[in-house]
């Protein structure tokens, strides 16, 4: 019984690490993309990319947090090569971006 879960455990460690580093490869074979954060409130994230292939779009992804700890997404416009996507969490001064990324069309 314990070699059983034993096995399942290092199954389900190895298939989870090749999940979480599968999209972390595609992304940046996708083009060269640079993210930055206002410095100032409103806080905004914005994302810029470049030498994306034809008819492949991004976004902006940011994961924003408040006061309190409580944390949600919000995504900015679909953009093309070369264009710079932006994203505002919220108007209050007190809520902030906790992470700016990029999200790839399929």
């Amino acid at each position: 019984m314990k070699r059983s879960f034993a096995a399942f455990g290092i199954t389900a460690a190895l298939l989870g690490g090749s999940a979480v580093l599968a999209p972390a490869a595609s992304a940046a074979s996708v083009g060269d993309c640079n993210t930055w954060t206002s410095s100032r409130a409103p806080y905004t994230g914005s994302a810029y990319c470049s030498k994306l292939a034809w008819g492949d779009k991004f976004r902006v992804k940011l994961t924003c947090v408040d006061p309190r700890g409580s944390q949600w997404t919000v995504y900015g416009p679909w953009k093309r090569n070369t264009e710079t996507s932006t994203a505002k969490c919220s108007d209050n001064p007190s809520v902030g971006v906790l992470r700016v990324g990029v999200s790839f069309s399929a």
